[in-house]
């Protein structure tokens, strides 16, 4: 008897682990391999802003000026402006959505930052992908997005030894306008 229960747990086991390998190679499949900066599209708008992809911080974050909160119909929400660090030329985007959260980010040797967090799309490799962003001034920084493993999780591998693996001129996300509301 007690064979017969080894032997039944030990097929249960070859079963769920075999079962457990296809899923995780489903969802690798389903990720692509992306450099460690690469182009995305701020929908709707279509802006195109590099994005530094950085597996060591949990959220993401957006180069943003002018943050102020006010209230819609009662709820919170945060207004700002997003431009393009690499063009000057670009006008500034003012952009209003409700505020998700607050977030405190905690940076090494510095004291704990408080940021306002909402949700945006991004567009990259002709695919919307909706996330959350927390806003900071990252003008002191080379990139004005930062792609946090929030965001890659269920998107991408990073090849930290790659950059720019998608050319941002080739991206079906460059001639696809209005799939988000602003």
């Amino acid at each position: 008897m007690p064979r017969i229960a080894i032997l039944l747990c030990s097929a249960f086991f070859l079963v769920s682990r075999s079962w457990a390998g296809e899923e995780a190679g489903n969802r690798l499949r389903e990720k692509v391999v992306m450099g460690w900066l690469e182009s995305v599209y701020l929908k709707p708008w279509n802006t195109r802003l590099t994005a530094k992809l950085d597996t060591g911080a949990q959220t993401s974050s957006l180069h943003s000026d002018r943050i102020e909160r006010f209230s819609r119909e009662g709820e919170p929400w945060v207004r700002f402006t997003v431009r393009d660090l690499d063009d000057d030329h670009e006008k500034p985007i003012v952009i209003e959505r409700p505020l998700v959260r607050t977030a405190y980010i905690k940076s090494h040797q510095r004291e704990v930052s408080k940021r306002d967090v909402v949700t945006l799309t991004v567009c990259k490799n002709g695919r919307d992908y909706t996330s959350e962003f927390n806003l900071v001034d990252r003008s002191k920084f080379n990139y004005p997005v930062l792609l946090g493993r929030s965001f890659l999780k269920d998107v991408a591998l990073v090849d930290a030894s790659s950059t720019f693996l998608f050319r941002g001129e080739d991206d079906p996300c460059v001639n696809r306008a209005g799939a988000a509301k602003p």
